[in-house]
């Protein structure tokens, strides 16, 4: 057995596969089973645990599968819980509408109620600077979005004007990979700032 350190992850490795990890840091409670598919090339029960300051995950071989079906991951059986919404597994993904889960909102969650296009589009200059120093030179086009949240139980609004970014090529790190880079993105905009400002403080402040 080995322990590795990597950032706030703290990994166990046996001799061919990971056998346990954990991370340290804010996440949401957690408890929940994963049995293997047939395209797990180690076969292993994963067990996950989440106690709000640390995420533990144990497994154990388990020789016996399931068909894939496409998803990379078999049934699973449980619960997260995050910020205000409660979701709950209880058998194999397939990426369909009728696959077995639940998400249930909290009493306490925002709701989407608005959103208004502000403005026509704007077309600007965009540089990227990527950690090789070399820089990207792109077109973006941006408009200003609003959009408004309420709680229902209680006289709250949630109000937020967003530009909504769409480039002409891929901008970031990952750009001509596999994973492709960034096409489009939001960004919030401060008070009294002009969509123009807040694109510069993006290409100051963002990074993909």
């Amino acid at each position: 057995m080995r322990l590795l350190r990597e950032g706030r992850m703290l990994r166990l490795m046996g001799k061919h596969y990971e056998v346990a990890y954990a991370i340290i840091g804010i996440c949401g409670l957690e408890a929940e089973i994963e049995f293997p598919s047939d395209w797990h090339e180690d076969r292993q029960v994963w067990i996950r645990i989440g106690l709000g300051i640390c995420r533990i995950a144990v497994s154990f071989p388990w020789k016996w599968t399931v068909p894939d079906e496409g998803q990379c991951s078999g049934p699973c059986y449980g619960f997260q819980f995050h910020s205000d919404l409660l979701f709950i597994r209880y058998g194999k993904d397939r990426g369909g509408r009728d696959d077995p889960s639940i998400a249930i909102h909290m009493p306490w969650h925002w709701r989407h109620r608005e959103h208004k296009i502000l403005t026509e589009p704007e077309i600007h200059p965009y540089h990227y600077t990527l950690k090789s120093g070399i820089i990207q030179e792109r077109t973006a086009t941006i408009n200003v979005e609003s959009r408004l949240w309420t709680r229902w139980w209680i006289p709250m609004r949630l109000f937020k004007k967003t530009i909504d970014v769409n480039f002409n090529d891929q901008v970031g790190e990952r750009t001509g990979s596999w994973k492709g880079g960034t096409l489009g993105c939001g960004y919030d905009m401060l008070p009294d700032e002009t969509p123009l400002q807040t694109l510069r403080r993006m290409e100051r402040e963002r990074k993909f």
